[in-house]
């Protein structure tokens, strides 16, 4: 979790939610007929969900065991729109947000990340100069030395969602803010405060649609083509609208994890296979995510008791005995694509936080966690 990952790709491709990437053999079951038989999108009711998994074949027993660990959650359906038609204080992706005028916009401090690309791009422009390189030396080298804004990513109306977990508000906003300019690593996020997860209670002065500031360098550090500066410098927005379902825990999640240990699989695999997402589906509130590598929960359960995991066959073992710190951790958000032709996140990002400071409403301890195959 400590190492950097790749860059988003700003191209044409709009990633789903729900979903694996291969088709797995179940009992009887062929890959043929994962590809025939799809599940979901949404489940309204345990019922519905329980009436899914039976069609898949997933016994009376492991089904009440599945429906036990299901979570009330809010599938965020995206839909492309210009910032302007957006009503303010309405969820969303991307644009500009919405903050009392006395909300100080989340800064950073000095960028290791940045500092390393600058040393990457000194050391290939010594072996081949370029004028490239001396460009973006000259972009990100004053930039990564100094404090700068975040980037804004996406507000959430808590009230449009409804009640998922009785220790989540059930009004105000939540704001995500990232460096998606430099992408720290996960290890320097708090530090450097690359992120800022920022609750706004509903009961806070009037919302006004702040401008985006500049940034310094564009988004990932790649301006598309045709683009203004303020462009650059914010995603393409899109209006957030909220669907309620129940989701389970899949391969990667600690409780699959540590009751299926490879080369088990849990009972419900083509299920999972077979789950199909709705138009605009990209992120979602609560709930069980679809984790692109495993759960979070599992290395930053570990480092709040400062256990250092083994990466062997004690694996399974140590983590089954690391229960109280490791599910202590929730995903709050899930980000793993949206309606827009220009932005691909390549991966996904969990705004993690422990259940301990959730009940505090101290959002500032949240971090955000990137994952990409």
């Amino acid at each position: 979790m400590h190492k950097k990952p790749l860059a988003p790709h700003l191209f044409t491709r709009r990633s789903v939610l729900a979903g694996a990437a291969g088709l797995l053999a179940f009992g009887n079951a062929t890959g043929t007929f994962a590809q025939q038989r799809k599940a979901g999108p949404y489940f309204k009711t345990k019922d519905e969900l329980d009436q899914s998994l039976k069609t898949f074949g997933v016994g009376s027993w492991d089904r009440s065991s599945l429906l036990k660990q299901a979570r009330p959650t809010t599938i965020l359906s995206s839909t492309a729109l210009e910032d302007k038609d957006i009503p303010v204080g309405a969820s969303k992706i991307g644009g500009a947000p919405d903050m009392p005028e006395n909300t100080d916009w989340p800064m950073r401090k000095p960028s290791s990340s940045g500092k390393r690309d600058v040393d990457v791009l000194r050391k290939l422009n010594a072996e081949n100069p370029s004028p490239y390189y001396q460009q973006m030396i000259a972009e990100k080298e004053p930039l990564a030395n100094r404090d700068a804004p975040l980037a804004f990513v996406l507000q959430f109306d808590l009230a449009a969602a409804g009640p998922v977990d009785p220790d989540i508000p059930t009004d105000g906003r939540l704001l995500v803010f990232f460096d998606l300019v430099l992408l720290p690593w996960f290890g320097e996020q708090q530090a450097e405060k690359s992120f800022s997860l920022l609750y706004l209670p509903a009961a806070q002065s009037e919302l006004k649609r702040r401008p985006v500031p500049d940034l310094g360098m564009a988004l990932w550090g790649e301006r598309r083509e045709g683009d203004t500066d303020e462009q650059a410098m914010r995603l393409p927005s899109a209006r957030i609208d909220p669907t309620f379902s129940y989701t389970l825990p899949g391969d990667g999640s600690y409780p699959m994890l540590t009751r299926y240990p490879y080369p088990q699989e849990p009972p419900h695999r083509a299920w999972l296979d077979a789950l199909t997402s709705g138009p605009g589906d990209g992120f979602q509130f609560y709930g069980w995510p679809n984790f692109v590598q495993s759960d979070p929960a599992i290395d930053l359960g570990a480092e709040d008791v400062k256990f250092d995991l083994p990466r062997n066959d004690d694996y399974i073992r140590t983590i089954r005995g690391l229960a109280g710190p490791i599910e202590n951790w929730i995903p709050l958000l899930t980000i793993t694509g949206y309606a827009s032709d220009g932005v691909d996140f390549n991966g996904g990002y969990y705004v993690m936080i422990r259940r301990t400071d959730l009940r505090n409403k101290d959002f500032s301890k949240a971090v955000i966690v990137y994952q990409t195959d």
